[in-house]
């Protein structure tokens, strides 16, 4: 029994290893693949994602801090593969308050913390920018058609004051991504070209910037985290890539950022 827990701890630590200096860069924290999220992973043989790093930097705005990013979609074939893609970030909490528990110790005698296993969305943003409106009629709309199949009543929306801008809960990150699932055709266009007449194509926009060549495009965009008085920043970062010719998703990935940023 010894020998065998030993030769699998040799085994799997190399593969622990490349995996995390895979993720690693000069100018990026830690970022780990979100493979048990309830959005879930997505892959297809036919692409893939390399040379992810992020940075923070201070907004010249004064508005807030940004989240920059870089990476490679790379295509495994030598046919161009047409995509559409969604890149998010958000931070995700849970609703622990260390200053009481502090003070008041949890219970020895309770194995699960329950405020560890509730969690919130404190920031969210996203490439192409969704309006929330549109999401939440989207949710209200798949909720009703549940209910009235169901028989159940949807639950009533949470009473806002007069004036207070409405904030962005867990719940609502995942309509998003159902959001994504059944609106796929909004995102940002991506020819993933192949080696036959491929061409550099570069495409600008404010929060982004796409350079489509052969058999590779180059993103490079940032995501703004608004100041509040917490100062809170992303620790989640998503990428989803639609192939419009298949019609389905072909990669879907969210990573959690657990370093220190360098701070440019």
């Amino acid at each position: 029994m010894l020998r065998k827990l030993i030769l699998a701890a040799l085994f799997s630590a190399p593969l622990l290893f490349a995996q995390s200096n895979e993720k690693k860069g000069g100018t990026q924290p830690n970022a780990t693949p979100e493979s048990g999220k309830p959005s879930g992973l997505i892959r297809d043989e036919r692409v893939s994602i390399e040379n992810l790093s992020f940075w923070k930097k201070y907004g010249a705005d004064g508005k807030g801090d940004y989240l920059e990013f870089t990476f490679d979609i790379v295509n495994k074939t030598e046919d161009e593969i047409p995509l559409k893609m969604f890149i998010l970030a958000f931070d995700e909490r849970d609703l622990v308050n260390s200053e009481y528990r502090r003070y008041i110790e949890y219970p020895s005698w309770r194995t699960v913390d329950q405020d560890k296993t509730a969690h919130k969305l404190v920031l969210y943003n996203s490439i192409p920018a969704t309006k929330q409106e549109d999401v939440a009629a989207f949710a209200r709309k798949n909720e009703e058609a549940a209910a009235k199949s169901g028989g159940f009543k949807p639950r009533e929306e949470e009473p806002q004051p007069a004036g207070a801008k409405k904030k962005q809960t867990l719940s609502q990150f995942l309509d998003y991504v159902r959001y994504i699932h059944e609106n796929p055709t909004t995102g940002v266009d991506v020819l993933l070209q192949g080696f036959e007449d491929a061409k550099f194509v570069r495409k600008v926009e404010p929060t982004y910037r796409i350079e489509e060549k052969a058999l590779k495009v180059n993103v490079w965009g940032k995501l703004l985290a608004r100041y509040r008085v917490s100062r809170p920043f992303f620790n989640h970062f998503g990428i989803v890539l639609y192939d419009t010719d298949m019609k389905k998703i072909v990669y879907r990935q969210f990573y959690s950022i657990n370093g220190r940023f360098k701070i440019f």
